[in-house]
């Protein structure tokens, strides 16, 4: 009877803050999860128009001055999300957290770097030529079969029948798209 009062009254039964408690930490887990499900199609988004609109600036500006400004504004953003995580490393995963060794500096950590370039000055300059949908289709059959060597030299996972099938169904269709 006391639930029933208290429920009426809006309020929760002593016993139910647990309850409470764990679900908000589920369902806030749920969407937290959910959202990053959907981060590889986000990606996709952003990178189509990330070069597109790269591709207007440099029909203004020149190719060179969009990668310069992109840079400027990465720079920007990367430092203001590195100092955050210094001062906030609560808000952040475990490995979103600067922990910078100089000592383990090796030359190859330069090339992330050189090939993001590569795909800011590549991208408008492959759209200006072929299109945004040739372009991402090369692209995406590019990366899953790029994806395939990766898996199976650098994380040791295996090649099966059906991801080679998957892949050859993209380049199949990367064909098509080229072709129409």
């Amino acid at each position: 009877m006391q639930a029933i009062s208290q429920k009426s009254r809006g309020e929760l039964p002593r016993n139910a803050k647990f309850n409470l408690v764990y679900n908000t930490q589920q369902c806030y887990a749920f969407a937290m999860n959910s959202w990053v499900s959907f981060l590889p199609a986000i990606l996709g988004v952003v990178v189509v128009l990330q070069a597109g609109l790269n591709k207007k600036i440099s029909a203004q500006w020149g190719i060179s001055s969009a990668v310069l400004l992109n840079a400027l504004v990465f720079a920007v953003i990367a430092a203001v999300f590195y100092f955050v995580s210094l001062g906030r490393g609560d808000l952040f995963a475990a490995n979103m957290k600067p922990n910078v060794d100089l000592k383990t500096f090796s030359w190859w950590y330069l090339v992330p770097g050189a090939l993001g370039c590569v795909l800011v000055f590549g991208g408008p300059m492959a759209i200006m030529r072929w299109g945004a949908v040739h372009t991402f289709i090369l692209i995406i059959s590019a990366q899953l079969l790029a994806s395939l060597l990766w898996d199976y030299q650098v994380e040791g996972l295996p090649v099966s029948g059906m991801r080679i099938a998957g892949i050859s169904l993209a380049w199949i269709g990367a064909v098509l798209v080229c072709k129409a």
